[in-house]
């Protein structure tokens, strides 16, 4: 087990020390991940949800002919199933007594950093690993970014488009799709693109395309007009490490891109009654999982 002895900061036994930097000490990035999933809590061992289809368009009766009928379509059931993480510091009894001012004062602050890193993390994986079926999938068992996605009602629809730089025309094309996409039966309803999430490589190139009144890049004075049909945010998340990037729309609180806290982060501090040490530990249980992804349109990493 990794132990905090003296001699793992035999440095700082010293008394002409005046400060100590740590990790600890630098400012981190909120957490963006809420700002395209959602969050909820959970009292269960594990939370599931499921979705049907609507009725089909009304079918021409002509006169004296029967009324035809129709019925909904059972959709996929995904379960969230919690894991459990966490992460503890041991420290020796004489580690306390004489490094207390830069050993025991930041232990716990220093775990809660990792466990909000963590939580990050896990959330930003749906995006990171979204095109593959490896950690997550949608209650039909496909990746959460996919042109192939099954309508209940018969036929496919798709929430990846072609890897492509940013730029308007790409952009203009990203919201065009995402907004095309049908209920199961085939319906149009209104499906407005409201944020765009990327990494830190493509933050100046979507804020111009985003923050410029005129077309950005030309000499031509036409209004942007992603600007100004749609007013979209922008939202960096740092564990989006490649170029790739997301179009969403409103969160989905049923079965869109959802994590549930079921414990969340804890700190406990024990004491061992044979060495004297102490001993720091973080635990949180959570889940993150998506069943029906049609509320974000994803472009890949070229």
């Amino acid at each position: 087990m990794a132990t905090e002895a003296r001699s793992t900061f035999n440095n700082f036994l010293q008394d002409t020390l005046f400060a100590v930097a740590q990790d600890m000490g630098f400012k981190r990035h909120p957490p963006e991940w809420k700002q395209w999933a959602v969050t909820r809590t959970s009292k269960k061992a594990h939370e599931e949800s499921g979705y049907m289809s609507g009725f089909g368009y009304l079918a021409n009766k002509p006169e004296g002919s029967n009324v035809s009928y129709d019925n909904r379509i059972q959709g996929a059931v995904k379960r969230w199933v919690h894991d459990t993480f966490a992460l503890g510091v041991r420290i020796t009894e004489e580690a306390i007594e004489d490094l207390q001012k830069y050993v025991m004062s930041t232990a716990m602050k220093d775990l809660g950093t990792s466990a909000a890193a963590t939580l990050h993390k896990q959330a930003t994986r749906m995006i990171m690993t979204g095109t593959a079926t490896t950690y997550h999938t949608t209650g039909a068992g496909l990746a959460l970014f996919s042109a192939s996605h099954a309508m209940l009602g018969g036929g496919t629809w798709s929430n990846l488009g072609a890897a492509a730089t940013p730029t308007e025309a790409a952009l203009t094309a990203a919201i065009r799709n995402f907004e095309a996409i049908t209920d199961h039966r085939g319906k149009q309803y209104m499906q407005q693109a409201k944020t765009v999430v990327c990494g830190p490589s493509l933050e100046f190139t979507f804020d111009k395309l985003l923050g410029s009144t005129y077309e950005p890049d030309t000499a031509n004075n036409a209004v942007n007009a992603v600007i100004r049909r749609r007013k979209l945010k922008l939202v960096i998340d740092h564990e989006i490490t490649d170029d790739r990037w997301v179009v969403f729309g409103d969160k989905d609180p049923d079965v869109g891109f959802i994590h549930f806290d079921r414990v969340r982060p804890t700190m406990t501090r024990h004491g061992d009654p044979d060495t004297g040490d102490a001993l720091f530990v973080v635990r949180c249980r959570f889940s993150n999982e998506c069943n029906d992804p049609r509320s974000a349109y994803m472009i890949p990493n070229a």
